[in-house]
């Protein structure tokens, strides 16, 4: 984006309180990784506001048990089925 463009122009100012360790820590790990605060910032508002990418933990914790419990059952079943 050009400045002066139509998109920039649209754009607002966010404000936090953090302390200064950790705007210090945030800003350095940012700069390490090659990026800008507002880059991460847009990132995390992105995804946060993407509700076709939400993953529900606790679903997918439930379906893993599941299929642990069919693993572990399947595999007693083939254990009994073995000749001795």
């Amino acid at each position: 984006m050009t400045k002066g463009s139509k998109a920039s122009s649209e754009r607002v100012f966010i404000q936090i309180q953090v302390d200064q360790d950790r705007k210090t820590r945030f800003a350095e790990k940012v700069r390490n990784e090659g990026k800008t605060i507002t880059e991460v910032l847009i990132s995390w508002i992105d995804d946060y506001l993407d509700e076709t990418e939400k993953v529900d933990v606790i679903d997918l914790k439930k379906r893993i048990e599941a299929l642990e419990r069919k693993s572990l059952q399947q595999e007693s079943l083939l254990v009994g089925e073995l000749p001795a």
